[in-house]
């Protein structure tokens, strides 16, 4: 079995321009528990980095850290060269992290138009900076656009989904987080949502932090990985190194 040494070697060497997110020994849990310990992980512009692991293991918590819901208890972040570690999430948000939480937590009392327009009014941008956003979304999501008077809480699981992203894609940031994007919906919005990340990639103008249990889209979707176990980072590497082996390993319940 390869060490992680051995999976770090094969991998092309960052420069500090080419990271958009940089984590350095990074510890952090809840009261006293610690959940994450000296954590190590960097994202590359326009990249998509797959977070890989069990249940359990502190996907949830490193997320929750980058966006400063979680306070550390060692360790830094660094996001787009400026030192993130003692600023609030919404300060963290306007530098250009955008998460799409587990569970979606969409407005479901709202129409899908008044949640795609929440984020318009956060952003504060001009009426055709504002339908140009949205005319991107539309293309990203079409079903969006048919259902704009839809109440969020009437949509299916993927509609939800896809509203969702859509949202947290209007405030255009700069590093999106999908928290399990593909859990509990239907094949072809996971399709949909993979042709999304694809065009996100190829606008070259974001990263992504993907956290999935379903494998194939993983992969499909990512450029790299990171695999934890009980909190600390056990293998990384190209998204191509990521072989039965780990799988059967670190992945397989």
């Amino acid at each position: 079995m390869n060490t992680m040494t051995d999976y770090e070697g094969k991998a092309k060497k960052l420069s500090d321009d080419e990271i958009l997110l940089s984590i350095d020994e990074f510890s952090a849990g809840y009261d006293a528990s610690l959940i994450l310990k000296n954590v190590s992980m960097a994202v590359p512009r326009n990249q998509v980095v797959a977070l890989l692991g069990r249940n359990g293991v502190g996907k949830t918590t490193l997320l929750n850290s980058i966006m400063g819901l979680v306070s550390a208890s060692g360790g830094s972040m660094t996001f787009n060269g400026r030192l993130v570690d003692s600023l609030a999430p919404d300060r963290r948000a306007r530098l250009g992290i955008g998460y799409v939480p587990q569970g979606r937590d969409i407005f479901p009392g709202l129409s899908v138009w008044e949640n795609l327009n929440v984020s318009l009014r956060v952003s504060g941008v001009a009426r055709e900076e504002a339908e140009a956003r949205l005319n991107e979304v539309y293309e990203l999501f079409p079903v969006l656009k048919e259902m704009l008077k839809r109440k969020g809480g009437v949509l299916s699981g993927g509609q939800q989904q896809q509203l969702a992203i859509g949202r947290a894609l209007l405030l255009k940031p700069k590093l999106l987080i999908l928290d399990e994007p593909t859990e509990g919906i239907q094949p072809s919005i996971i399709d949909q949502i993979e042709d999304a990340i694809y065009a996100i990639k190829k606008k070259g103008n974001m990263s992504v932090i993907l956290v999935e249990q379903y494998l194939d889209f993983a992969r499909n979707a990512s450029d790299r990985f990171y695999i934890l176990e009980r909190g600390s980072v056990v293998r990384k590497g190209e998204i191509d190194q990521l072989d039965n082996d780990l799988i059967a390993r670190y992945l397989t319940v």
